[in-house]
């Protein structure tokens, strides 16, 4: 194999500041200087200096290159940097295009949008920082920023770039080819806070943050290795550039250059690495100070560091220095504000592992550190804070409310922009009650840093979290239910507490309430104590109106304290403004509205000197009297105990918080005269008026009233005077927000126990912007006054001064008769039902008929006339029934309908379900109801058959009835109800299935007994059907059985002695004359049977197309009488008896006949007898024998020729009946076809045909089966009609690869029905009397040959499983190739199509007739188009193949070859028989008809076989006459005739072989 092609590529500075890319392809393994140049130059065209001068090379370490380049010392992976010098001792320091800084095309859109100044600038320090947190231990790590208005200049110690491939500086300027990016993963799942710089992201950080702060950057760095500083200048306008082509692509090349280091970067940087970005063309100024506090707050776990216990001191991570001031000296930012205001207590601890469930390699870890900020002396110290950083320049917008309670780093960077609210878990759980208000201050004093590591993406800027990452949203939403319903889907998340223990989140919460808790307890003073000397109260009562903790165990009571600047003493008015949350008299609440109160105490609870002492003010509302308010008792004996009653509780927030404020007396005053003038006296109930409220009715109502959505209800003022144009006016209305009205809504059954429907309290609200109104929403009682009688409105309220105000009005509901509705039931049944039953003819003795509203209000009957009842069919009536006698009910709620029935003839149009409507209706049109009901029919009582189908010709022994219905209708003509029973008696039949005779009424009124009957007695005698129903006899008619003669012909009325009886022919003929064809096939034989003729006993002779020929049998040689008596071996009386005479014969003429056939065969009748000459005529001088022998030559001439004519002429007789007949059956198969159409390609009509075939197949199980119907329990059936194929050809093929055996095998569900099916003799035979074969024998067709029974339970199913959401449920089989082999069809198993009824059939362990018949018989067979694709495919074949056009493999080296088309295949139907259940009897005409036309057809080829016969029979019969007149000719030469009255021979030498005709 050849070697690799090799490549190197070099870029060669000139001394003009040019640079030259050249790139050599397999040069050699040196090449000479000289050589290269000149390639330089060819490439540069215009050069100053001489390639054959003294010119030589340097590399990056200053190597000298004279002569020789030797490749091998390069780099074949990056561009290798050479240095010309011409000799003249003048060198640039800066090249053209020395950098490509082109960048990927996607890039581009997705720079950063919100850059600020300060993200660029971090961005450049996170370079910084990066770079030199890889140095070696003992390596100075320092960043140095010089900030002017002119340039801004980083400087930083880190490993440096050079022109190496994987350390280059061109990568530096290259969007996107940041070699920091690599390291994120090593960020990831550290130690907390996580201390590893790898912030490198998506490479924007050194163009695009250095371009965003100015026009030009310059950026010089040098590696330890390297000699030289490499350069690198970017410029805004280059890079920005547009391409000067239209079509040519966009390319960054920036200048560069190399110098010697700098004595000051050698002093800064020991270990002589460095890299310095200086930027120029600022578009603005930072300032100092705040640039200090920026970057103090973005890195200061790296500027300064104490969590690891191994430090005892501070230490400081890496040298941050800004325009020489150490980061770590000043006091500046908000960080280190927020740290100096912290409490001294433990921080709250948790590590989070988040891990995304599709990914699991994918984690990121956080922790949660939360500090509790303490307020101190009444002052919060997040207030300090936001102070403090107000003074030191910083532009604070927040306050206490709004302050950001988050802090996010990731990898100890600040994300500046990620200002969150509190996460979920720090929102308290409890929204009321005295707990509530509680966390609701403390959780405000908490904030939490939350340190993450690489596994958290940023935002492209690195001023915030990606909102959209899973983690980050993870993070955010940690114990809402948004993360319960939709991060948990994609996160999971483990958090673990400070030491380590793995906590839920319920373990966690307490855990944090807890740390609320003690912090609060440890840390927080509120007030220390008040202005006067304090009434301590041990335990008091009234905790929970007080707002204090239940565990508090003494209170100090003050009367005054001072607070911000102001004192507040008892007595003081105090208007507390809304938004304030205070203790009221039910629970916390928040004030919607300003309150007037008068300060009473001030609550501190402790004693003096305890830290955690929430102070709380007890404020009387005006409303309230002083006697209402709080109070002390000091008793002598006993320790003092305050009171608080009406009075509300306010935490000292509210002062702290300016909402509250003192009145003055005066306004105080005034005040209370206002309220005094609006204090309620009355309720008044609001009527819609101007939208508003909802008129109540006035006295009745019908029931069913609809009140209005809601009623309002004011309260007038003392000095409340109505007006005349009743419009709602606010100051005639008392608004009160803490009074309560209730609303009572009565019902009175009785005076002394009302129930009560409704009850609401409700407070005032607003509404079309007058307030103080009582809304009663009504919305949910609707229905109240569904129910009739007398309902009463109770308006009440308590007022402050405890008196109650009344107001009462009352409604009586009556029954809504317009929705008047009847309930009918009939006296028989003790419950009332839906619907009533009517049968016709059948008398209803009693309908009950009660009347309601829809609201079951009971409403009487007023008229007692008499009432018309009426059937419908929608609006058509089908039977009524007029003046029938009522009774009424003495409470007069029911009317009951006496004695009437219902007759019609046209209830048919009910069917099936006989659903109806009953209408009531009085004769004065008082009322009129309608309820369903069922109609029945009457019983039966009348039948219609079809007489055709029983007619004398239809009628046949052993002959199985088609299209039989039995048409039943009632006395009225109407079909009987689907399901009734009739006791069907035959004689002269009997039924096929063996069941009982009592058979059901379908749904289509008929009784089906298609195929079912069987004639049993034999031709010439009657059958009948009788009909009964409840043993009442209500059908029976009488039929004829077709007529049948047994006929003989060809019988001689007698034969010589000891010749042969031939050709004896027995038809059968019917009552026309003509011969029944029909009799025919292994269940017609004659029994022939002769005393004289040496017949085989019990020998049996078959009809073929109504005859039987005796073909020869031997005479008796002796004279006498031959009886011969044949009789049919079913039907005994279709018999005939022969007689004929035996003649005896002389010795000669005996001896003549010993050969094997007579002398004469056929009788001759156009010789004339008086031409034939007697033997007595002959001479007497002739020899006796001879003349015998002459006489009986003449006779036997003349017996045969004339037999011979008379065949002639019946054979001319029986071709022209054949001729007749095949015209007529070719009309009858025409019309048959067209009667047919196309509606045999259906399911039933193809499974029908297949088991016509299948009973062609006599003597075997299957045929049995097929005839017998479900005859044993457990037998599911033949596998040929267990499955239906779309394609003839599939089917076909199939067929061929089972075998007849398979195909015609019995399919059980256990091995105990295959038992049943056969047993055995204990000599091993088979027992005839049981099962199948018993079956066989009563069919008349034993059966004669092997046959296999399949039983599904004992089949080993298919492992794979079904395609659930296949209707057809087909085996999950792998396919044989991803796409599948060239013409593969499928799997045979999955080309079988079952039924509904069969996709039901399962074994005891749930599997179908796929997994287990199907898949047992076929296994994975392909099928495929073609035995080119099959054979192409063998590779594939697990199971054997087949293809349509024959091909079968049977399987590994087994192939079945030749040609077969079998008889019995699967049924052909296109599509799937999903729908059918079962075999309807809508197909059974068609089946009908495709029998009769195969029968015709099959009647049509044995015709015309038989006219073929018959023809050639009829030219070999006038042969033979015209054979045998030649041959009596030439006797009738030899004798003959002298004068007178004696006869000679011509010629007595004639042999007597000569005289033989």
């Amino acid at each position: 194999m050849a070697n690799a092609s090799r490549v190197y590529r070099f870029q060669v500075l000139l001394p003009s500041g040019v640079s030259s890319m050249l790139t050599l392809h397999d040069p050699g393994y040196e090449i000479s200087v000289s050589d290269l140049l000149l390639k330089v130059k060819g490439e540069l065209g215009n050069t100053h200096w001489d390639v054959n001068g003294k010119v030589y090379l340097t590399d990056l370490l200053d190597g000298i290159i004279t002569d020789k380049i030797k490749l091998s010392n390069f780099d074949t992976k990056s561009v290798n940097i050479l240095k010309l010098h011409d000799g003249k001792g003048g060198s640039a320091s800066i090249y053209e295009n020395m950098w490509d800084l082109t960048p990927q095309t996607d890039l581009l859109q997705e720079l950063p949008a919100e850059y600020s100044t300060e993200s660029a600038l971090a961005d450049l320090t996170d370079n910084a920082l990066q770079a030199l947190w890889s140095n070696d231990p003992g390596e100075r790590k320092l960043i140095k920023i010089t900030v002017d208005k002119e340039k801004i200049v980083i400087f930083d110690t880190g490993r440096g770039m050079d022109g190496s491939y994987g350390n280059s500086i061109s990568k530096w300027g290259t969007m996107g080819s940041s070699n920091h990016r690599v390291f994120r993963q090593k960020g990831i799942g550290r130690k907390a806070p996580y201390l590893v710089p790898f912030f490198g992201m998506f490479g924007y950080g050194g163009t695009i943050a250095s371009m965003h702060l100015g026009r030009i950057a310059i950026v010089s760095s040098k590696t330890k290795e390297s000699k030289k500083v490499f350069t690198l200048h970017l410029s805004r306008e280059a890079l920005v550039k547009k391409p000067s082509a239209k079509n040519s692509e966009h390319t960054w090349k920036t200048a560069g250059g190399l110098r010697d280091p700098s004595k000051e970067e050698i002093l800064l940087s020991p270990h002589q690495s460095f890299t310095q970005v200086e930027i120029c063309g600022l578009k603005g100024h930072l300032e100092g100070a705040r640039l200090r506090g920026f970057l103090k707050d973005i890195y200061f776990p790296y500027i300064q560091y104490d969590e690891d216990n191994e430090w005892r001191n501070t230490r400081n991570p890496v040298e941050f220095e800004v325009n020489g001031v150490n980061l770590s000296e000043i006091q500046e930012g908000e960080v280190t504000v927020t740290n100096m205001h912290s409490s001294n207590g433990p921080d709250f601890i948790l590590h989070m592992t988040f891990t995304q469930k599709t990914t699991a390699s994918c984690k990121a870890h956080a922790r949660l550190r939360c500090v509790y900020f303490p307020i101190i002396q009444g002052k919060e110290s997040i207030d300090s804070i936001l102070e403090k950083l107000r003074i030191d320049g910083f532009e604070i917008k927040e306050n206490f409310d709004n302050f950001s309670r988050v802090s996010i780093r990731r990898l100890g960077r600040l994300l500046p922009d990620a200002r969150w609210g509190p996460l979920p878990f720090m929102e308290p759980k409890q929204r009321k009650g005295q707990k509530a208000e509680f966390f609701r201050r403390c959780f405000k004093r908490v904030k939490c840093f939350v340190e993450t590591d690489a596994g958290f993406y940023p935002t492209l800027s690195k001023t915030d979290l990606a909102q959209h990452d899973p983690f980050t949203k993870a993070l955010r939403n940690w114990g809402s239910n948004y993360l319960n319903s939709c991060s948990a889907e994609e996160v999971d998340i483990e958090a673990h507490g400070k030491d380590g223990n793995l906590l839920s989140y319920k373990q966690f919460e307490k855990q944090y309430y807890d740390w609320i808790t003690e912090m609060h307890e440890k840390y927080d003073a509120e007030m220390d104590g008040g202005d006067d000397e304090p009434t301590l109260i041990i335990n008091p009562n009234c905790k929970d109106r007080l707002g204090i903790s239940n565990d508090v165990e003494v209170v100090r009571v003050h009367t005054s304290i001072s607070r911000r600047g102001q004192t507040w003493r008892r007595g003081d008015h105090l208007k507390i403004l809304k938004g304030a949350t205070g203790q009221m008299k039910a629970s916390f609440c928040t004030l919607k509205n300003s309150m007037c109160t008068t300060l009473e105490y001030i609550v501190v609870q402790g004693l003096q000197g305890d830290i955690c002492g929430e102070v709380r003010l007890i404020c009387r509302p005006i409303e309230y009297p002083d006697g209402q308010g709080c109070y002390i008792i000091k008793a002598k004996d006993t320790s003092p105990n305050i009171f608080i009653k009406e009075s509300v509780s306010f935490p000292v927030s509210i002062i702290d918080n300016k909402m509250c404020k003192i009145i003055d007396d005066d306004s105080w005053n005034q005040m209370l005269k206002k309220r005094k003038e609006k204090a309620p006296a009355s309720i008044e109930v609001i009527r819609n008026i101007h939208g508003l409220g909802g008129d109540l009715p006035y006295e009745v109502v019908m029931a069913g009233y609809q009140p209005p959505h809601e009623i309002i209800a004011v309260l007038r003022p003392g000095n409340y005077k109505p007006s005349s144009t009743g419009l709602p006016d606010q100051k005639n209305i008392v608004k009160d927000d803490e009074l309560e009205m209730v609303m009572e809504v009565r019902y009175l059954t009785s005076k002394d126990c009302p129930a009560k429907l409704i009850h609401k309290r409700v407070k005032p609200s607003s509404h079309n912007d007058i307030d103080g109104l009582y809304v009663f929403p009504l919305r949910k009682s609707s229905l109240i006054f569904s129910k009739s009688g007398v309902y009463q409105f109770i308006f009440s309220v308590d007022c402050r001064d405890s008196s109650v105000i009344h107001h009462k009005t009352t409604l009586k509901v009556c029954p809504d008769t317009n929705s008047r509705q009847f309930i009918f039931s009939v006296a028989d049944f003790s419950t009332d039902k839906t619907h009533v039953d009517i049968r016709l003819g059948c008398p209803i003795r009693c309908l009950a008929i009660r009347s309601h509203d829809k609201y079951e209000n009971r409403i009487p009957f007023l008229d007692t006339s008499s009432v018309i009842a009426t059937i419908l069919d929608g609006d058509d009536v089908l039977a009524q029934v007029d003046n029938i006698e009522v009774e009424l009910s003495s409470d007069s709620l029911t009317l009951n309908i006496m004695d009437f029935r219902f007759e019609t003839s046209n209830l048919d149009l009910l069917r099936p379900k006989y659903e109806a409507k009953l209408k009531i209706s009085s004769s004065a049109d008082e009322f009129s109801g309608i309820c369903p009901c069922e109609v029945k029919p009457g019983h039966p009582s009348t039948i219609n058959i079809n007489i055709s189908l029983f007619q004398e010709k239809n009628l046949t022994p052993g002959r199985l009835i088609d299209n039989v219905f039995l048409e039943v209708f009632d006395q009225f003509g109407n079909h009987v109800e689907e399901g009734t029973k009739l006791n069907v008696h035959v004689d002269g039949m009997c039924f096929l299935d063996k069941q009982c005779s009592v058979q059901k009424v379908n749904g289509a009124g008929f009784i089906d007994l298609c195929r079912t009957l069987r004639v049993v007695r034999g031709f010439g005698s009657e059958a009948s059907i009788t009909i009964f129903h409840n043993e009442k006899e209500i059908f029976t008619k009488i039929f004829q059985i077709a007529t049948r003669e047994l006929k003989a012909v060809n019988v001689p009325e007698s034969c010589p002695a000891g010749s042969f009886l031939e050709n004896v022919t027995f038809e059968v003929s019917d009552s026309d004359g003509l011969i029944d064809e029909s009799i025919d096939g292994p269940l017609h034989t004659l029994n022939i049977t002769s005393n004289e003729l040496p017949l085989v006993e019990g020998a049996q002779y078959a009809i073929k197309h109504g005859r039987c020929v005796l073909s020869r049998v031997q005479l008796p040689h002796e004279q006498g009488t031959v009886t011969i008596v044949a009789c049919h071996t079913s039907y005994p009386d279709l018999q005939i008896k022969i007689q004929l005479q035996v003649q005896s014969f002389d010795l000669a003429l005996t001896t003549l006949e010993d050969g094997s056939e007579p002398i004469f065969s056929c009788p001759i009748s156009i010789v004339e007898s008086s031409n034939l000459l007697l033997p007595s005529q002959l001479a007497p001088g002739q020899p006796s024998h001879l003349v015998t022998y002459v006489k009986d030559v003449v006779k036997k001439t003349k017996n045969k020729v004339g037999d011979t004519y008379s065949k002639i002429k019946s054979t001319e007789e029986t071709l022209k009946t054949l001729y007749s007949r095949k015209v007529s059956l070719e009309k009858q198969i025409d019309t048959i076809k067209d009667e047919i159409g196309a509606m045999v390609g259906s399911f039933i009509d193809a499974k029908e045909l297949v088991r016509d075939k299948i009973r062609e197949k006599i003597g075997t199980a299957a045929f049995v089966i097929c005839s017998s119907g479900d005859f044993m329990d457990g037998v599911v059936g033949i596998v040929a009609l267990l499955g239906t194929v779309p394609d003839g050809k599939i089917g076909r093929m199939l067929a061929v690869y089972l075998g007849k055996d398979d195909m015609l095998s019995v399919v059980c569900k256990t091995q105990e029905a295959a038992n049943y099916i056969e047993k055995y003799n204990t000599d091993g035979g088979v027992d005839v009397g049981f099962g199948i074969h018993r079956e066989a024998a009563a069919l008349g067709v034993p059966i004669k040959r092997r046959f296999a029974v399949i039983c599904l339970d004992d089949i080993v199913p298919y492992k794979g499983g079904v395609l659930l959401n296949s209707p057809q449920k087909e085996l999950n089989l792998a396919w044989p190739s991803p796409h599948g082999p060239k013409g593969f069809r499928g799997f045979a198993v999955n080309m079988i199509n079952l039924s509904y009824d069969n996709l039901n059939i399962t074994t005891s362990r749930g599997h179908g007739l796929r997994e287990t018949l199907f898949y047992s018989l076929f296994g994975e067979l392909q099928v495929y188009e073609t035995r080119n694709d099959m054979l192409q495919a063998m590779p594939y074949l697990n199971g054997g193949a087949i293809s349509l056009d024959g091909g079968v493999i049977k399987g590994k080296g087994k192939l079945l070859l030749g040609y077969s088309d079998p008889k019995i295949t699967f049924p052909v139907v296109s599509g799937l028989p999903n729908t059918i259940t079962s075999e309807s009897n809508d197909h059974l005409d068609v089946v009908t008809r495709t029998r009769n036309l195969d029968s015709k057809m099959k009647l049509l080829e044995i015709i015309e076989t038989r006219i073929s016969e018959q023809e050639k029979l009829h030219e070999e019969l006038v042969k033979e006459f015209n054979k045998r007149k030649r041959k009596f000719e030439e006797i009738e030469e030899r004798i003959t005739q002298p004068c007178g009255n004696e006869l000679v021979l011509r010629d007595l030498q004639v042999k007597v072989e000569e005289l033989d005709p």
